[in-house]
C-alpha cells in the first residue's frame, strides 16, 4: 500500500525532459487511475525539470485527459516554457505504451508558509464535525465501483448533502498514513470527492475531461475541509467547482472541472 510520496515519485532520465513514472493501482476508481492523482504525478516531473528545484510549488494546473492509463510504468516528458524569477511555466505529458494520456500546463512558484490572506469572500463552509459525517467505503453502495484509493485517504461525508437535489457535497479529507497534506497532495484532493452529482441522480464513471486547479497556500497539518458544486448539468455533462480549506480555515486549494456524465435514468 504506496502512500502518497512514493506513489507519485518520478525517477529523471539523463536527458532531464523524460521521467519513469509507476501508476498505483492504490490511487484508482474502479481501476483508472484518479485524475488529481495523475496531475500530482505530472506536477512532480515538472518541477523536476527546473533547476535546483527553484519552484517547488505547483500555483496553478490545468490538465486534460486523453486517454485513460493503466496501472503500471508511464512515461512523462517535459518541455519548460519559461523559467523566471518569481514563477516559471513547465508543460508535461503522460504516456504509457505509445499512447499520449494526459497533458497538464503548470505554473511553478515557491508559497510562502507564512502568507496570510489579505482579503477573502471564501469563508471555510459549514461541515458536520468528522466524527458526524459518514466514511465512505471501498465499494461505496449502489456505484458499482471499487475505490482503491480510499484505503489510503479517509473520505467522510456530511449525511445532510445526501441525495437532497442540491448538487453539493461537503466532507473532510485526511491520509490514512497520518501524512500532513502539502501543496502537491491538493492537486489532488481537489478531484478526490465524489461527483456532486449524486445528490441529484445517480451515475456510472464521471470520467473528467478537464481540470483546472488553483493552489492558493501551504496547508497547516490535519484533516481538509471539502466543498464539492456541480453548478450545471446538459448535453451529458457537468461543470463542478471543488473548494479546500485546511485545518486553520485558510482557503488552500480551488478547482473547477467539466466531466462527462450519464445518469443510469
Amino acid at each position: 500500500m504506496a502512500g502518497f510520496v512514493d506513489a507519485t515519485k518520478v525517477a529523471a532520465r539523463p536527458d532531464g525532459v523524460a521521467f519513469d513514472a509507476q501508476l498505483d493501482a492504490q490511487w484508482t476508481v474502479g481501476g483508472r487511475p484518479n485524475g488529481g492523482y495523475l496531475t500530482a504525478i505530472l506536477a512532480r516531473a515538472a518541477i523536476s525539470s527546473l533547476d535546483a528545484h527553484t519552484h517547488p510549488h505547483p500555483l496553478v494546473a490545468n490538465t486534460h485527459f486523453v486517454a485513460t492509463p493503466a496501472a503500471g510504468p508511464a512515461t512523462v516528458v517535459t518541455e519548460v516554457m519559461r523559467s523566471g524569477r518569481t514563477v516559471s511555466q513547465v508543460r508535461a505529458r503522460l504516456e504509457q505504451d505509445g499512447r499520449h494520456c494526459a497533458e497538464s500546463l503548470f505554473t511553478l512558484g515557491r508559497l510562502d508558509p507564512a502568507a496570510e490572506p489579505y482579503w477573502t469572500a471564501e469563508p471555510p463552509v459549514d461541515v458536520a464535525a468528522e466524527e458526524e459525517c459518514v466514511l465512505m467505503p471501498v465499494e461505496p453502495p449502489g456505484t458499482d465501483l471499487h475505490i482503491d484509493m480510499l484505503e489510503v485517504v479517509e473520505q467522510r461525508l456530511d449525511p445532510a448533502g445526501r441525495q437532497d437535489g442540491s448538487g453539493e457535497l461537503r466532507g473532510w479529507a485526511r491520509f490514512a498514513d497520518g501524512m500532513a497534506p502539502d501543496p502537491v497532495s491538493l492537486l489532488f484532493v481537489a478531484d478526490f470527492f465524489p461527483p456532486a452529482t449524486l445528490t441529484i441522480n445517480p451515475s456510472g464513471w464521471v470520467p473528467t475531461l478537464e481540470l483546472t486547479v488553483y493552489v492558493r497556500a501551504v496547508p497547516a497539518p490535519g484533516a481538509l475541509r471539502v466543498r464539492q458544486r456541480a453548478r450545471l448539468v446538459e448535453a451529458g455533462l457537468v461543470d463542478e467547482v471543488c473548494d479546500v480549506w485546511d485545518s486553520r480555515g485558510r482557503l488552500v486549494a480551488q478547482a473547477t472541472q467539466l466531466a462527462s456524465i450519464r445518469f443510469r435514468t
